[in-house]
């Protein structure tokens, strides 16, 4: 008989797993909904979306007007009752997932410490950003590329920083991983099932850069490894022995002060992707709506972000609720209506619980081949 706990007194452990990281009284954790996100004055995300909103306004092109109105966007950005929200408690919390939510409050918590909150200059922006702007013609159809990816390296860098500092750690953050691995299977059987074709090489791609730079080692892990070089012989070697290999090597080796390193890697990543000739760069679809009556919550490319930041979920953070929404489940199919993969065809590989009040819904994607 598998172990579990009492939901209602495993809810009020989450304080406790960010206060053991932060000290008491730092940040504020509530429980609601079904989505988990974190509250707060993010500049470098703030920044880099105001920097790409100007690209679909205005065109493929930077002066030092555009560069620094971003950075005073990002600096005017102000964040009322910052807060982690973790999902709420089922009634009867396996030791698996009490274990993984464990993991996901310590990585919220990293982000608090780690991730950008602080003010920011124009030198320290514009000289990186303007050393990497001529690797690409034209970034406009890779918004959505470059800021995936910006998120996947700064998890990589706040995770290996969080291990490092707090030895008790890695153990729960490796049932995290393993919770996450676990929905991903689970929706990629699916998507098989109901004869989805998924472009492996691209999504082995972003997984094993994702797997190797988080360095966690599990017997699910390791046998999602070794399915990557059975899916996607070509997508495992570019990153493990390729030209995508010593980009990782530095998203592992990014510092705890490196706070805007993820995002000039990458362009970097993206850029490389591009003239290695994918149509197609390895990212998610951005949040725009499936359908005209369904919202899908992500960071991965808002014009301007709310003040929030994800793991394994991600709220909008709005406070005003929104229509009616359209009840979607794994395997469900959709077109992108707009944004940079405006017209791909997409799946459904996670489906979180609709919220109670608003009828939110977590939900993360796959692209397929129709």
């Amino acid at each position: 008989m598998s172990v579990t706990y009492n939901g209602k007194q495993w809810a009020m452990s989450h304080q406790a797993s960010v206060d053991a990281v932060l000290g008491a009284g730092v940040r504020k954790v509530s429980a609601r909904g079904s989505m988990f996100f974190n509250k707060d004055r993010w500049t470098a995300r703030t920044l880099f979306a105001s920097l790409c909103q100007s690209i679909r306004y205005y065109g493929n092109h930077f002066d030092e007007d555009t560069v620094q109105n971003a950075v005073n966007t990002a600096n005017a950005t102000q964040c009322r009752d910052p807060e982690v929200v973790v999902a709420t408690t089922p009634d009867r919390v396996p030791a698996w997932l009490a274990r993984a939510s464990i993991g996901g409050n310590y990585h919220e918590a990293w982000h608090y410490e780690f991730s950008c909150r602080r003010d920011l200059t124009f030198d320290e922006v514009y000289t990186p950003l303007m050393e990497r702007w001529g690797l690409l013609d034209d970034w406009s159809p890779y918004i959505a590329a470059v800021l995936t990816w910006g998120n996947l390296i700064e998890d990589i860098r706040i995770e290996r920083c969080g291990c490092a500092k707090y030895p008790g750690s890695p153990a729960k953050m490796a049932d995290l991983q393993n919770l996450i691995l676990k929905m991903e299977e689970e929706g990629r059987e699916v998507s098989e099932h109901r004869g989805g074709s998924q472009n492996d090489d691209l999504s082995v791609v972003m997984g094993a850069f994702r797997d190797l730079g988080l360095g966690y080692t599990t017997p699910r892990q390791n046998a999602v490894l070794v399915g990557y070089q059975k899916r996607s012989p070509q997508g495992w070697a570019l990153v493990t022995q390729g030209k995508l290999k010593p980009l990782l090597d530095r998203a592992i080796a990014l510092s705890a002060e490196d706070d805007l390193g993820h995002w000039w890697l990458a362009m970097e990543v993206v850029a490389l992707l591009v003239t290695l000739g994918q149509q197609k760069p390895p990212t998610s679809p951005p949040p725009a709506q499936p359908s005209k009556d369904s919202t899908a919550s992500s960071p991965d490319a808002p014009p301007l972000p709310s003040q929030e930041d994800d793991e394994a979920g991600d709220g909008d953070g709005s406070s005003s609720p929104p229509p009616p929404h359209h009840l979607f489940k794994v395997g469900d199919r959709a077109t992108v209506k707009d944004g940079p993969l405006a017209g791909s065809a997409v799946e459904v590989v996670f489906a979180g619980l609709a919220h109670p009040t608003t009828g939110e819904q977590e939900l993360r994607y796959a692209l397929v081949e129709e």
